[in-house]
């Protein structure tokens, strides 16, 4: 009953452009070690120097704990590590210090989702509705355990003008994951010969059977999960100094 409203789309992309950190005032004597730390974790992310941007970003925070850029700093290289249960805490942190925006939302969504606190990452997604894309967020939630709300909400964001590719393509996975194998095929049909349309299927076939929490999200970023011993306690921000900022009236 779904394939009327098919239309033709393009390869599968999740949006995750990582946040970028800018750089903010630093203290005293402090300032111009935060900001070389900062920097220098910038610099080997760009490297793709997981570990070497940990320590930098680890010491940046250390410096200034209640700066919200640096959090969000600190829980991307967490998540380019594959270090996803430090990297969701560091982007809760980053939301509780900041004003709210949706790729730190959508980011701790899927942190919280790699590290099997599914409950949690719904709990994100709805809170920060307004903010996601709807193409990210039908798709985590489907990732997030519940394919039929994430297939109601790509759906919807393909009834508005200008629905993209990745829309459309999120959709078909998302249908995939429903179990709605026939209307994603269909979907992924009209982009591919039916012999790559048919491999696309049976490789997402093996993406709907993951070994752990982790893979999916792992998979769709090209992370490679590690053994994540937790951030530093440390590095633990104290949440009766810190204001929360709730999300705005849509």
């Amino acid at each position: 009953m779904m394939r009327g409203m098919f239309r033709t789309g393009a390869v599968l992309l999740l949006a995750l452009a990582l946040a970028g950190c800018s750089l903010w005032h630093f203290d005293f004597g402090h300032k111009r070690v935060a900001q070389d730390d900062v920097a220098a974790a910038q610099r080997a992310l760009k490297q793709r120097r997981w570990p070497v941007a940990i320590a930098h970003a680890e010491q940046a925070v250390a410096q200034d704990g209640s700066d919200g850029d640096r959090r969000a700093l600190l829980g991307t290289a967490y998540l380019r590590a594959g270090r996803f249960r430090s990297a969701a805490q560091a982007f809760d942190d980053t939301l509780a210090l900041r004003q709210a925006d949706g790729a730190t939302a959508l980011h701790l969504a899927l942190a919280q989702i790699a590290s099997g606190q599914h409950e949690a990452a719904r709990a994100t997604l709805s809170r920060y509705a307004a903010l996601i894309p709807a193409a990210d967020q039908g798709l985590a939630l489907a990732l997030a355990g519940q394919p039929g709300q994430g297939v109601e909400v790509l759906m919807a964001a393909m009834r508005v003008p200008g629905a993209d590719a990745r829309t459309r393509q999120n959709l078909a996975l998302a249908l995939a994951l429903a179990g709605e194998w026939p209307d994603a095929l269909f979907l992924v049909g009209l982009d591919l010969p039916p012999a790559q349309a048919r491999q696309r299927i049976l490789d997402w076939m093996r993406f709907a059977r993951p070994h752990g929490p982790a893979e999916q999200v792992a998979v769709l970023m090209k992370i490679t999960p590690a053994l994540d011993p937790g951030q530093p306690e440390a590095l633990a921000l104290q949440r009766g100094a810190a204001t929360a900022v709730e999300v705005a009236a849509p």
